[in-house]
């Protein structure tokens, strides 16, 4: 029996092969700068602004002066059928370990991090203190201590103002802000600002990454105006209230 000998790949195999792996690896690099491109351009000035108009894009909000060197800023922007007070105490209830974050507890959850966003107002969460710390990791995390927000100042019925940090170490010098602001409308609404003021210095990594946050955020606003809402409708369903306290005056 005769064997074949073994085929060696001559000089031309092995410039083609090497010629299509730099083809492919150019296309590779040509569609990822082609992406990033379209969501530095089009995708992160869209979530930086989703919701808000461009006045409260550029109005100076309660909270501004805490971050003193911000280099990176968004505004959202929801419009609520409910008075300022009927929306406060939700914003007061924040935290993993309090009354949730308002996100999606499933994702949040893949994570360990058990949350479960109640549908309630809890009264031992409103007892509210300024350099309180709101965790993002429930205490017997594998990640302990952990991140989360600490409150830098309360404004009742109009802001509530926290400062991104972790748990024991409060900074002095706050890089990073959630600032939850309350502004009535002359119809009986309520417009949900949240802005972030954050001052860093890789400023693309954070864009980058930027949709996660942005994701979370959106489904927070979203489900704090469905919160508020509900108990609103249920407490204008009562005749006894006077129509000046309901959004736009509608039983």
């Amino acid at each position: 029996m005769t064997t074949q000998p073994l085929s060696v790949p001559t000089d031309a195999t092995t410039k083609r092969r090497h010629g299509r792996f730099w083809r492919v690896l150019a296309y590779i690099v040509a569609v990822w700068v082609a992406v990033t491109a379209v969501y530095l351009l089009f995708l992160w000035p869209w979530m930086q602004t989703w919701g808000a108009t461009a006045a409260e894009k550029n109005a100076t909000l309660p909270g501004d002066d805490i971050v003193s060197n911000a280099n990176l800023r968004s505004t959202k922007g929801i419009t609520i059928q409910a008075p300022p007070e009927a929306i406060y105490p939700w914003l007061l209830q924040i935290g993993v370990d309090r009354g949730g974050m308002y996100s999606y507890d499933w994702l949040e959850n893949l994570f360990g991090l058990n949350v479960h966003t109640v549908d309630r107002i809890v009264p031992e969460y409103q007892e509210v203190q300024v350099g309180d710390f709101w965790r993002f990791t429930p205490q017997d995390y594998v990640l302990n201590p952990g991140p989360g927000l600490y409150v830098r100042q309360l404004i009742e019925n109009e802001a509530v103002l926290l400062c991104f940090g972790m748990e024991g170490k409060p900074e002095d010098a706050c890089i990073d802000t959630w600032q939850f602001v309350l502004q009535s409308q002359a119809d009986g609404t309520t417009r949900l600002l949240l802005r972030s003021n954050m001052a860093i210095e890789q400023e693309l990594p954070i864009k980058l990454t930027y949709f996660v946050q942005f994701t979370m955020e959106r489904k927070m606003l979203l489900t704090l105006r469905d919160r508020a809402e509900q108990v609103t409708a249920i407490f204008c369903f009562d005749i006894s209230v006077p129509l000046y306290q309901c959004p736009n005056q509608h039983r």
